[in-house]
């Protein structure tokens, strides 16, 4: 077989095509809104019913079971609540 035709024949075969849908995989993800402890500077997750209930103490519940006193808006915090996040 010639070159050319080998070539031919390479071009024949099928080639890759996108599929016409895209595919979504959906990944769990915990909702809730980070808030950082004002006592020990870690993030933790409050959900937003949490964050309802505890809006007139500054004191919420987190996912992860704790309860804290919430910090600054503005402070970052040092660290995140390994259980709240995963």
């Amino acid at each position: 077989m010639s070159a050319v035709g080998r070539h031919r024949a390479l071009s024949d075969r099928a080639r890759w095509r996108p599929l016409s849908t895209q595919v979504v995989i959906p990944v769990p993800r915990r909702s809730g809104i980070e808030v950082v402890d004002a006592q020990t500077q870690i993030r933790h997750r409050v959900s937003v019913e949490a964050l309802l209930a505890g809006r007139l103490a500054g004191i919420y519940e987190t996912l992860c079971g704790a309860r804290v006193l919430a910090a600054s808006l503005t402070d970052p915090g040092r660290g995140r609540c390994t259980e709240c996040a995963g």
